[in-house]
C-alpha cells in the first residue's frame, strides 16, 4: 500500500467514525469496549494505520481531533445546547456503496498484516468485520444464477 493510500484509509475510517456518531449520537459507546457500536474500535484502528504505514504524526492527530470533536458536539447536543457536527452528512459514508466498503475491508487487512502484534491484528480484523456488516457488504454481492436457486442460509 503506498502512503498515499494509507492517509486515504486513514480517512476513510475516520469519516466513518463520524458517521457513526452523526447516525447514533448518544448511543454510541466512546469507551473502550467490547461493544459492537464503539467509536473506540476507530480511533484504535487510525492509530494502528499511522503506526502501521509510518504516516506523519500530524495526520493520525488530526483524524483523532476530528473525532474528539464529534465526542464534543453529541456532548453538547445531549445536554440541549445547539452545536453542528463536525463534517456535512455529505462528506459522510452514511450509506456506503459495496465498492467503498470492500476498499476499506480489503485495506484493513492489507493494514492487518503489517502488524506484528497479535491484538493489532485483530483489532483491524474486527473493525473490518464491523465495517462489512454495518455496511451490508453482503447486500451488494450478487449471487450467480446457481447461487440463486440455493436455500437461503440463516448466519449465525
Amino acid at each position: 500500500m503506498t502512503t498515499e493510500r494509507a492517509q486515504e484509509l486513514q480517512v476513510r475510517i475516520t469519516k466513518e467514525a463520524l458517521a457513526l456518531m452523526v447516525i447514533h449520537g448518544e448511543s454510541v459507546s466512546t469507551a473502550p469496549s467490547e461493544e459492537d457500536v464503539s467509536v473506540a474500535h476507530f480511533e484504535e484502528a487510525v492509530t494502528l494505520i499511522g503506526k502501521a504505514w509510518n504516516l506523519p504524526a500530524g495526520d493520525t492527530t488530526e483524524s483523532l481531533d476530528l473525532i474528539e470533536r464529534e465526542k464534543d458536539v453529541l456532548r453538547r447536543i445531549a445536554a440541549g445546547e445547539s452545536a453542528s457536527h463536525v463534517l456535512p452528512e455529505s462528506e459522510l459514508p452514511m450509506n456506503a456503496t459495496g465498492m467503498e466498503t470492500l476498499d476499506n475491508v480489503w485495506d484493513l487487512f492489507e493494514t492487518a498484516v503489517q502488524m506484528g502484534d497479535r491484538e493489532q491484528r485483530t483489532a483491524m480484523f474486527k473493525l473490518a468485520s464491523e465495517l462489512a456488516e454495518c455496511q451490508n457488504l453482503l447486500d451488494w454481492i450478487e449471487k450467480t444464477a446457481a447461487e440463486r436457486k440455493l436455500p437461503e442460509i440463516a448466519a449465525g
